[in-house]
């Protein structure tokens, strides 16, 4: 069982780390949300961003965990850090903390990604409902069609035809100008320790969302990583697909505010 049950002993301050096709620009309106109330702050990680197409080193998630854990190193001097991660994100966050313990305060996830807490069978529909998924984002950006792979990336993550279109032009801006991350994400080499063992070692308050209308894919490893973690509160979303933080920034703060308050 977690030895830290309760993640409001300290206000401390909520870090926000984004997807892919994103960066901390994501987070501002629900930075603003927490204005008056709770101090917070989002992210950037290497390779992302407007700028991020300039030469950083390695691209994966040991790398990204690493630093993450850096910037959780620097924000503790301040307080506990309270960690809130999606997607691709999610992963970097929860490998930084079995990588690097006692840097979070608290974790909450919203669609982990890596499979590597699955079952067998588990593994079967996550496989399927990837390759659907990636298949044709593969061939799109190894044709060196990007704005088409990122509006694929996009619709097929929202489970919808037409969603990254349908989005606010600032929105689709912001995942277009993250396109360049596309090519170094879907060919990355490093491989992170995520199996059941390990995520059974994270020892802080873990709450693991997910959206009950979510592909396949992300619904299994949510509830993989849930499972496996000792004492993990799980918080199923109605109504809710991959893309609910950028979607509805008011009812993603209205989850972070639940887990901080457990």
């Amino acid at each position: 069982m977690p030895t830290n049950t309760s993640t409001n002993d300290r206000p401390g301050i909520v870090l926000f780390v984004h997807g892919a096709l994103a960066d901390e620009r994501v987070w501002q309106e629900h930075i603003g949300l927490f204005r008056g109330e709770q101090e917070a702050s989002a992210v950037t990680l290497r390779h992302f961003g407007v700028h991020g197409d300039r030469d950083q080193g390695e691209f994966g998630l040991n790398t990204h965990a690493d630093d993450l854990a850096g910037e959780l190193a620097r924000l503790a001097v301040h307080g506990p850090v309270h960690v809130v991660a999606w997607s691709y994100g999610a992963d970097v966050a929860l490998n930084a903390v079995v990588r690097h313990p006692g840097r979070a305060a608290s974790l909450l996830v919203y669609e982990p990604g890596y499979p590597g807490c699955l079952s067998e069978e588990e593994m079967h529909v996550f496989g399927r409902d990837a390759g659907a998924m990636f298949g044709p984002i593969f061939a799109l950006v190894g044709d060196g069609l990007i704005p088409q792979a990122v509006e694929a990336l996009v619709d097929k993550s929202a489970g919808r035809m037409g969603y990254f279109a349908a989005q606010p032009e600032a929105v689709r801006n912001q995942q277009l100008e993250n396109g360049h991350t596309l090519r170094r994400q879907l060919h990355q080499q490093e491989t992170p320790d995520l199996g059941v063992a390990r995520l059974a070692e994270i020892d802080i308050p873990l709450t693991v969302a997910w959206g009950e209308d979510s592909r396949p894919l992300f619904r299994a490893v949510s509830v993989g990583v849930a499972r496996a973690v000792p004492g993990a509160r799980v918080h199923p979303v109605d109504r809710a697909n991959h893309m609910l933080p950028v979607e509805s920034p008011r009812r993603f703060v209205d989850i972070v505010r639940q887990h901080l308050g457990a």
